[in-house]
């Protein structure tokens, strides 16, 4: 006897593609009727109908198929709770004569606005404060040494962090001064000044300057492929979503993926920014040339008294772009959720992805096709560089783009213009050494 998941694939097979495409609606009811009878053995076969149904009525008549699909596969998301709430609770693990004058700042910081003679923290540096002193707060009970630093202990502690000890790796130099940073930002505020003296200041702001010189271990040449190489490649992941047999969610992902190099490379903002992108209020489509971005101070790097008040607003053409998005949010941003974000997770639902795994899918993704890793943050170099030889600006250009306040900003972490100009011109000249021009009498 034939059962109703053999009846509906018979059908199928028998189709064609002038008959009816069989409905969300039913779809559903099918797979949560057969999951009751096979178990999860279900989700296989009902992948297997929608391979059969595209071979009928095509991939995009079909592509409701894959959201039946996810729904059935992939529970929604749980929230995150709220970040300042967590770091309320870490302030309770650190030393009781502290604690007070934290919650203070935390609730300060929490409204949002600036205060005279204050300097207001974002949830995440109040995160990375509140590590650095548990982190201190450890090392002197381990040393003997006194909470409130000296210049002495303080150097000694920046050169423990650079020190593998155990099962625990060393740090960069640059760490390392992040880390001595935040430990005197936090006790300067338990202690009221106390604690930052002229000499300590001088340790945190010797360990910064050898950061500076000693440039970012995380970057290098081989990242540099061009930003033009980098949003091509996004539009070529793109094409490939549209050109598979069978829309699913693997197609929907590559779609996805595709944006998020185009969309970072014309667009070379911070993970952190990217993720805030929505669909008509982040990201507005506006005719089918133009789109506006729009991104609140919450999105941005600024420092935190002056995000109520700035925000990074701006319209520009590109047919292009504006045509992927369309199609995007027509035919392949449905397949994830309801939602409207620009790169949802596929992991979960609703919601966008997170700016951390933005970073290591993109880094994941160009290691695998130009064998060298390039993390979304690393776009931003490549777009630097290619402005600062491209643009008549120039490095101020560069600076401008990426909204640098000072152009050595740019100049010493982002524009390797310099390098791309000369490794350029040594390829024209080799190139010019490999040619012979000559005619032939055949």
């Amino acid at each position: 006897m034939i059962d109703q998941h053999q009846a509906l694939l018979q059908g199928m097979r028998l189709s064609s593609p002038l008959d009816k495409v069989p409905t969300s609606d039913f779809l559903k009811t099918h797979l949560q009727a057969r999951r009751a009878v096979v178990g999860e053995t279900a989700v296989a076969e009902f992948a297997y109908l929608q391979k059969i149904a595209a071979e009928t009525w095509g991939a995009e008549p079909t592509a409701h198929f894959a959201r039946v699909l996810r729904d059935a596969r992939v529970s929604p998301k749980r929230k995150d709770g709220c970040r300042w709430a967590q770091a309320v609770r870490k302030v309770g693990n650190l030393p009781e004569d502290w604690q007070g004058k934290l919650l203070q700042h935390i609730a300060l910081s929490m409204k949002g606005q600036s205060v005279l003679g204050k300097t207001i923290w974002s949830a995440t540096y109040t995160h990375a404060v509140l590590a650095a002193l548990s982190r201190w707060v450890r090392y002197c009970a381990a040393t003997g040494c006194a909470r409130e630093p000296t210049a002495t202990s303080l150097q000694g502690y920046g050169s423990a962090l650079l020190d593998p000890t155990g099962d625990q790796t060393g740090v960069t130099v640059s760490t390392a001064g992040d880390y001595l940073q935040r430990i005197m930002a936090g006790l300067d505020l338990v202690t009221e000044g106390r604690a930052c003296t002229e000499a300590c200041a001088f340790v945190v702001r010797d360990w910064r300057e050898r950061a500076s010189c000693a440039g970012t271990s995380t970057k290098s040449g081989d990242q540099l492929i061009g930003a033009r190489t980098l949003y091509n490649f996004g539009f070529h992941l793109i094409d490939k979503a549209k050109t598979q047999r069978m829309r699913g969610i693997g197609a929907a992902t590559t779609y996805r993926n595709g944006l998020i190099f185009a969309i970072g490379t014309a667009l070379p903002e911070r993970a952190r920014a990217l993720t805030w992108l929505e669909f008509d209020r982040s990201l507005t489509l506006i005719d089918d040339t133009h789109l506006h971005i729009y991104l609140p101070g919450a999105a941005l790097k600024l420092p935190e008294a002056r995000k109520a008040t700035e925000s990074f607003d701006v319209i520009f053409e590109n047919r292009r772009l504006v045509e992927a998005l369309r199609d995007y949010r027509r035919s392949f941003r449905p397949l994830f959720d309801d939602g409207d974000m620009l790169f949802p997770s596929v992991h979960g639902k609703p919601g966008a992805i997170s700016s951390g795994h933005l970073g290591r899918l993109t880094g994941d993704i160009t290691e695998r096709e130009f064998q060298v890793r390039i993390p979304i943050h690393r776009l931003r170099d490549n777009v630097a560089t290619e402005a600062s030889e491209n643009l008549l600006g120039g490095g101020y250009a560069s600076k401008t783009l990426l909204r640098h306040i000072d152009e050595r900003t740019t100049r010493r972490h982002y524009d390797r213009s310099e390098g791309i100009k000369a490794t350029i011109e040594y390829g024209e000249s080799i190139e010019r050494k490999c040619t012979v021009e000559a005619v032939l009498n055949l």
